[in-house]
């Protein structure tokens, strides 16, 4: 073989590796996974008046890897016994039970907390 026959058939090979590798992969963004669950915690709060706790959400896909790029927000069903900011620290505010709940795509999750007395 020739060595500019043998210099084409090197070049033919790459190109035709190189197209070959590069169809495997593609340039579109891939979507992300969708959320499968929320939870949150620490759970059965018991809280004094006045009193604080921070609470931390837990987010996972179906395979159950853990999401760390999704938004969650917060809110309480008794805002007179217990407020919970953005972040998720809950201030007891008065007497009683409290459900401080946690959502994330659809998916929700409840943390039960009770107030007593400072």
């Amino acid at each position: 073989m020739s060595a500019s026959r043998f210099s084409r058939f090197i070049l033919a090979s790459g190109l035709i590796c190189l197209a070959a590798c590069s169809s495997s992969y593609s340039s579109a963004p891939q979507e992300p996974a969708p959320v499968a669950s929320v939870a949150a915690g620490p759970t059965g709060l018991l809280l004094k008046v006045g009193g604080t706790k921070q609470l931390t959400a837990v987010v996972k896909d179906a395979s159950g890897a853990v999401l760390t790029d999704r938004t969650v927000t917060w809110t309480t069903d008794s805002p007179d016994v217990a407020v919970v900011s953005a972040s998720g620290l809950v201030t007891a505010k008065g007497l009683g039970y409290v459900t401080i709940i946690v959502t994330c795509e659809g998916k929700t999750f409840g943390v039960a907390a009770t107030v007593t007395p400072e």
